[in-house]
């Protein structure tokens, strides 16, 4: 997905009722997990700790937008990446640690 694709699945999942900024966040957010999945792009605490399934670590460490798009992300890495990103993001955590 490019990132006016992945702009348009914000818009088009936008339960949480985000604002144009939000969704703009959110997408930016979207495109760097797709970056990591494909291309080994680097993420920060609350990317890491989404990409890992971790939820409290994410609740934790992610701002108020992102704290109100955590179901986006859910739906994102359900249907939109290959089921790998769950042992990609395992490896992601050793290599973390």
């Amino acid at each position: 997905m490019d990132m006016a694709e992945i702009r348009q699945y914000v818009e088009d999942n936008n339960e949480p009722g985000l604002n144009a900024n939000e969704v703009a966040h959110v997408a930016l957010c979207l495109e760097h997990i797709s970056k990591w999945y494909y291309e080994d792009y680097p993420l920060g605490g609350f990317l890491t700790a989404i990409v890992r399934n971790d939820l409290i670590n994410a609740v934790f460490r992610a701002d108020a937008i992102n704290l109100k798009a955590l179901k986006i992300y859910a739906y994102f890495l359900t249907w939109n990446l290959p089921a790998a990103w769950r042992k990609r993001g395992k490896k992601h955590e050793q290599v973390q640690r």
